[in-house]
């Protein structure tokens, strides 16, 4: 039988996911989440905590309740807890009695802020959060592309965001340019749970997402450099000459094992400079986006293979193979 790297692997939970965007919270909530197929409450209470869902006294939804006192109280039967899942009163019994073991709730190994989003580790994580530079460089301006639910599998989507050769095919109304279909030699270098590789090619000279042209457009050389973090964080960083470098970042969250939600953010020189608004990267990027989402909502399987002969691989698809070892790697740390 195939085995398929999906969005509920177990050993996801030994890695860093976002799971929300500050800005969209609108307060400490609690705010209801999902995460690898399981309903987690994200609650704001002397820190940042994410907590199972359901109470444990009869199931009611903990998203549903209040922060009273820097506690989180459930609003069935006011039992509250703290930011470590503690169950601290239960105002049914008197304050002598033993609070039962089974009260308490296990909370999420660890949960950070990082890039204006909450990022959860379900277990003690393997790797630390992605580190990209440019966020905290003058040099760059940010444009936040707002989040998106995919029906695709996270693995998925950073295979597509990877991929080198579908770019005259798949983006044929964007920055795809159909004579330059030969995918040149490159080298992956491999770095722990990391990768990263460059390429050169040619794209389109298209600023208008809008605008469909195809027939007559110019072209230019770009140089990408692509990495990788496990377990399917991808950073792009664009070299455009003239008008400057580019970074596209790509957080994945492993929704369920039909969705994944992707936030995802443009870094770039001529924002900072005041030469495009970050509006216009957001229409670019959404129409990219956009594209590359039409192809993969339309495969059957919602996850990568893991056996190698599932799939045709070519020297053009070095970097793809790449992330399915990483993949590989993940996938026995729960066997």
């Amino acid at each position: 039988m195939t085995r398929w790297f999906t969005n509920e692997h177990p050993a996801l939970r030994q890695f860093w996911h976002p799971v929300a965007r500050v800005a969209d919270l609108g307060g400490p909530g609690p705010h209801s989440i999902r995460l690898l197929g399981d309903d987690y409450v994200l609650v704001k209470l002397d820190s940042w905590s994410v907590l199972p869902a359901a109470c444990p006294h009869r199931l009611a939804p903990l998203s549903a309740g209040k922060i009273v006192d820097g506690r989180l109280e459930c609003a069935y039967h006011g039992w509250c807890f703290a930011s470590s899942g503690t169950c601290v009163d239960i105002p049914a019994i008197d304050s002598g009695s033993t609070i039962p073991p089974s009260a308490h709730l296990e909370a999420a190994a660890r949960v950070e802020e990082q890039y204006g989003l909450i990022w959860v580790a379900l277990d003690e994580p393997l790797t630390p959060i992605p580190v990209n530079p440019e966020w905290d460089d003058d040099g760059f301006g940010l444009a936040v592309i707002p989040a998106q639910t995919w029906n695709a599998s996270a693995a998925q989507m950073a295979d597509n965001f990877l991929d080198v050769a579908h770019f005259p095919f798949t983006h044929l109304g964007t920055i795809g340019d159909p004579n330059d279909l030969v995918v040149g030699d490159y080298e992956v270098v491999r770095d722990g749970w990391s990768f990263s590789a460059e390429h050169h090619h040619s794209s389109k000279v298209l600023y208008d997402a809008q605008s469909g042209e195809t027939d007559s457009f110019e072209t230019f050389h770009r140089t990408m450099t692509f990495r990788c973090d496990a377990p399917h964080h991808v950073r792009l960083h664009i070299d455009y000459g003239d008008d400057g470098d580019l970074v596209l970042l790509f957080f994945h969250q492993p929704v369920d094992d039909e969705h994944t939600t992707m936030y995802s953010y443009a870094l770039a020189e001529n924002i900072a400079d005041g030469r495009q608004q970050p509006e216009d990267h957001i229409a670019f990027q959404s129409e990219v986006g956009r594209e590359d989402r039409e192809l993969l909502e339309q495969l059957v399987m919602k996850g990568v293979p893991l056996d190698p002969g599932v799939e045709t691989h070519t020297k053009a698809d070095k970097i793809t193979v790449e992330l399915r070892r990483v993949l590989a790697d993940i996938d026995k740390l729960s066997r």
